[in-house]
Formats: structure tokens, sequence, C-alpha cells
């Protein structure tokens, strides 16, 4: 299953960290966002490893989007890539 990711994360530091992390799974189409193509019981483990990572006031939401809406999706601008590499 697909999902997006996406946070908001104050310091730098957890910043990066959580990107290092999420780059590990998929791939990033915003700076704070990614695509993760993953069984749900793998993002059920890597939102606990990200949680690790926040402080209270840092947020993290994966959104899924389930098969038949995937060929939905558009892709407008420069990076306009659709090719996910699942890295698990």
């Amino acid at each position: 299953m697909r999902f997006i990711i996406c946070y908001d994360v104050s310091d730098d530091k957890r910043r990066n960290k959580l990107s290092k992390l999420l780059k590990a799974f998929g791939i990033r189409t915003q700076f704070s966002v990614f695509e993760v193509e993953a069984p749900k019981e793998v993002i059920l483990k890597l939102l606990e490893e990200a949680e690790e990572i926040l402080d209270e006031i840092d947020k993290i939401f994966a959104y899924p989007i389930d098969d038949k809406n995937i060929k939905n999706i558009q892709r407008l601008g420069l990076s306009t890539q659709t090719d996910l590499v699942n890295y698990i």
C-alpha cells in the first residue's frame, strides 16, 4: 500500500534525523513530504521510530492511498517521479 507521509518539525537536528529515516523507506516528493510504498505493518513500525525522534510540538501524518486511487495521482512540475522504489 502507498502512503503519503508529511511532517512539520521545528528543530533542524530532529528534522534531519526524521528525513533520513523516511528516505530509507521511500522517496521525497517535497521538502517535508514522502511517498512510501510498504505494508501497513511496516508503516506502523516506521511511525513508531519517527515518534521517538519527535517532541511534543512536532507533527507527522501518514495518509494511505488505496490501489484504486493511485492511478488518479496528478504530478505537475519539474519533479514528477512516478516510480517508487520499495526499499523493504
